[in-house]
């Protein structure tokens, strides 16, 4: 190596951009079947799941797990793997999903299901099927919302969105940059944003979600 190359390998090692490395849910859509049950496990709201038409159950397993005598059973355990990667439309638990004899009809099901798929019919409780047209995105921990909070309410700490609802102004930067557009404004602070505490990891009944690392050269911009 010549003096010249040797003064002249610092500064190009200067200007090669860092890695990268962040953790991030994975969802493999080859095994989601849109059930949304990961969307009712998320404390923060950051998994945002939308249906096309309102009023069709999509086996999210929610009204089971609010009946308190067991009138709709749980799809826990219920999927084959065959059925990995199908919408939940084409799932037996989701055929044999109806309200039993038993219902007290304490209106929990009704209240807490959140495409209000559950209907009163003839004096008693009913589970309207159909394809809802959902579709379903996570908070991507790009932390843009980080770097355009004026009032540092939110920061990116130990690999995930710290919120400091007491810095919150409300001024809806967070949302206005928000790739995947999960972001959303609560009564004092923003909701929206993955704290990786893996409730939805675990609570997915196909396994389609999982916490890999993600790493690429250069810089966020």
């Amino acid at each position: 190596m010549t003096a010249q190359a040797a003064t002249q390998a610092p500064d190009s090692a200067l200007l090669s951009p860092a890695k990268v490395v962040k953790r991030k849910i994975f969802r493999d859509m080859s095994r989601c079947i849109l059930c949304g049950k990961c969307r009712n496990a998320c404390p923060t709201g950051s998994i945002k799941f939308t249906v096309e038409t309102r009023g069709f159950c999509t086996n999210c397993n929610l009204c089971a797990e609010v009946c308190p005598v067991k009138a709709i059973d749980t799809s826990e355990g219920k999927f084959k793997p065959e059925e990995y990667g199908k919408l939940y439309l084409n799932t037996q638990s989701y055929q044999e999903r109806v309200i039993k004899f038993n219902c007290v009809m304490c209106m929990q099901c009704f209240e807490k299901c959140p495409v209000g798929a559950i209907v009163e019919d003839n004096g008693g409780l009913r589970i309207r099927k159909g394809n809802a047209g959902p579709s379903i995105i996570n908070c991507s921990l790009c932390s843009l919302c980080c770097v355009a909070c004026p009032t540092n309410a939110l920061k990116f700490e130990m690999g995930s969105v710290k919120l400091k609802p007491g810095l919150c102004v409300l001024c809806g930067e967070c949302v206005r940059v928000c790739p995947p557009k999960t972001m959303y404004l609560k009564n004092i602070y923003p909701g929206g944003c993955c704290v990786l505490c893996e409730r939805c990891v675990k609570s997915c009944p196909v396994g389609a979600l999982s916490i890999k690392p993600l790493s690429w050269e250069g810089e966020i911009q």
